[in-house]
C-alpha cells in the first residue's frame, strides 16, 4: 500500500486527527496491512513484536489464558478500533486477538507511537484515555458478572452485540452470526448449555430469530 493511502486510512481514526502531517507520515511509513481469515490468530500473548493494531475491516475477539490454559474471552472489537494498546503501559500485553470473521488489520510500531506521544501532548492524552476506557469496559463486565444473573447477562450481551455489529433492517436489528454458543458463554461467564437454553427460550417467545448466518433481534 502506498504511503498516501496509508495516510488517508490513519486519518479516519479520530485519535490520529491531532497529529501533524509530518507525524502522520512518520507513522504511515512503518504501517503494514494484512488480511486474516476467520479463526486466524492476529496477536499473541506477551507479543514481542511491539505492535499496536488498527482493525480496518471485520471483527476480532480479545482474551487471555487462565493459569490452567483455558481461553478467557474479554470482549469483541469492531472495525475502526485500536487494539493491543496495553503494550504501551508496560511494553507488553498478555492478551491474544483472533479474527472471528475475515479481517484487514493495520499494524503500527509502538516505538514510533511512543516517540510521537512524547512530542504531541494531545496525542499522548488521547492514547492514555483509550487505555482508560478499555480498562473501564473490563471493569463494567466484571460488575455485570457480580450483579446480574446468567439470563440477563446473555440478553444484555445479545442486545449490545447487535447494536455494535449489526444494522437496522425494517426496525429489526440484524447481525452476522459469527459467534459460537461456546464463545457467547465465555463472553458472558455462563456455560454453553445455558446459552443454548436462553437462545431457545428467546426464539420460542419470538424475541429473537437466528440461523447459521444471521441473528435478528425482534423484541428484547
Amino acid at each position: 500500500m502506498q504511503t498516501a493511502a496509508k495516510l488517508w486510512y490513519l486519518e479516519q481514526f479520530d485519535i490520529f486527527k491531532v497529529l501533524s502531517k509530518r507525524e502522520l507520515k512518520r507513522m504511515a511509513e512503518t504501517a503494514l496491512h494484512k488480511h486474516y481469515k476467520k479463526d486466524d490468530p492476529i496477536m499473541f500473548p506477551f507479543n514481542s513484536q511491539k505492535t499496536i493494531y488498527l482493525l480496518k475491516e471485520g471483527a476480532v475477539k480479545i482474551g487471555n489464558y487462565t493459569e490452567s490454559g483455558e481461553e478467557n474471552l474479554k470482549y469483541l472489537i469492531n472495525s475502526g478500533t485500536i487494539f493491543g494498546e496495553m503494550a504501551l503501559v508496560d511494553g507488553n500485553s498478555n492478551d491474544f486477538a483472533v479474527a472471528v470473521e475475515s479481517c484487514i488489520v493495520c499494524t503500527l510500531n509502538t516505538n514510533v507511537i511512543q516517540e510521537i506521544m512524547t512530542q504531541n501532548k494531545a496525542f499522548n492524552r488521547g492514547m492514555y484515555k483509550l487505555i482508560g476506557l478499555r480498562l473501564r469496559k473490563v471493569e463494567s463486565k466484571l460488575s455485570t458478572i457480580v450483579y446480574k444473573d446468567s439470563f440477563t447477562r446473555i440478553v444484555d450481551f445479545l442486545k449490545a452485540f447487535a447494536q455494535e455489529f449489526g444494522k437496522d433492517v425494517d426496525n429489526v436489528l440484524v447481525v452476522k452470526n459469527f459467534l459460537t454458543n461456546t464463545e457467547i458463554a465465555k463472553l458472558t461467564f455462563t456455560s454453553r448449555q445455558t446459552v443454548n437454553s436462553v437462545l431457545n427460550k428467546l426464539k420460542r417467545e419470538n424475541r429473537i430469530s437466528y440461523d447459521d448466518k444471521y441473528l435478528r433481534i425482534l423484541d428484547l
